[in-house]
């Protein structure tokens, strides 16, 4: 009888120790379970998404061409405001506003390749619906006037020399921009136009909080549209299309939408229907006749006569003193 008691004793005793073993394991499970779930969350919170760019899309078509008759080619310089009348300009070589103190251009409006204003055009109606606008501080720029630069600036860290070659700006693909309110107030940048110090660069890190998001906002827009950025000017942006110098050369004496031509003939020139002397002939413009250039293709000028656009030989037409 003793006997079995004690048998049953140590059969209680041992159940009991399992009993303890597996409340152990269970405690130590508990208590080592990995808190990775917390660790990762914790890591996607501290690290900020990269920002999305602005969807830009290009018009296939312009809607301010429905008032002109001929859509010019992507090549072909135009007024920039002809096409985007909600942009502001303000041409800093125009006045002298500018970091040489004086006035370098003879003419206020500002040029493109036809190519490079439809993609600003896709810039500024994605800034519009946002509340801001574009600016121009500069734009195509005569190779004559890159001379008067360089004389006052005789660095080419800041100023293409043009004894060695020319300035992108005299392609007419590159343009000097800044943002602005809808109603063309200022707001933040990281610097003003022309600015050689080190908090030009698109760097932002030496800038406020709201001049670098300002420029960010810039810089996404137009890349978003095909445009890429020089590291050095925040303000700086060039058409990712290559467009040729060749072709401009020209053009420097005829920029300024306030002077007016005239045919330089006996009797007329023929006004076709396109940029090259085997088009058809639209009309004729008489000796005497005045008119403005609404945009320049190669050895041709567009311009609209009696209400009819059309080109004319660059050759045969000359401005009214």
């Amino acid at each position: 009888m003793r006997r079995l008691l004690c048998s049953i004793i140590a059969v209680v005793f041992l159940l009991s120790l399992s009993s303890c073993a597996s409340e152990e394991c269970k405690e130590d499970k508990i208590v080592s379970e990995p808190e990775s779930p917390v660790v990762i969350i914790e890591s996607e919170k501290s690290s900020e998404p990269p920002a999305t760019p602005p969807v830009v899309t290009l018009p296939e078509q312009v809607d301010t061409l429905e008032t002109h008759e001929i859509v010019p080619s992507d090549d072909e310089l135009v007024c920039v405001i002809d096409y985007i009348p909600t942009i502001y300009i303000e041409l800093r070589y125009a006045a002298p506003n500018n970091f040489t103190g004086k006035t370098i251009y003879d003419f206020t409006d500002a040029w493109l390749r036809f190519g490079t204003v439809k993609k600003l055009m896709a810039v500024q109606s994605t800034l519009i619906a946002n509340g801001y606008s574009l600016k121009i501080w500069d734009a195509y720029r005569p190779s004559s006037t890159q001379f008067k630069l360089w004389d006052v600036v005789p660095d080419a860290t800041y100023v293409a020399n043009p004894y060695t070659g020319h300035s992108s700006h005299s392609n007419g693909g590159t343009i000097d921009i800044t943002l602005v309110h809808q109603d063309g107030t200022c707001i933040e940048m990281p610097t003003d136009f022309d600015d050689f110090s080190l908090l030009a660069d698109r760097d932002y890190n030496d800038v406020s909080e709201t001049a670098r998001q300002n420029a960010q906002l810039l810089e996404q827009t137009m890349e978003a549209a095909g445009f890429i950025g020089y590291m050095g000017e925040w303000w700086h942006f060039s058409d990712c299309e290559p467009y040729p110098y060749e072709d401009l050369e020209n053009l420097s004496f005829s920029l300024n939408r306030q002077s007016l031509f005239q045919p330089d003939c006996e009797e007329y020139i023929s006004l076709r229907a396109a940029p090259d002397y085997e088009a058809d002939v639209l009309s004729h413009v008489p000796r005497g006749t005045y008119f403005n250039i609404l945009g320049w293709n190669g050895e041709f000028a567009r311009i609209e006569f009696q209400d009819q656009q059309g080109y004319v030989s660059t050759d045969y037409i000359q401005p009214i003193p």
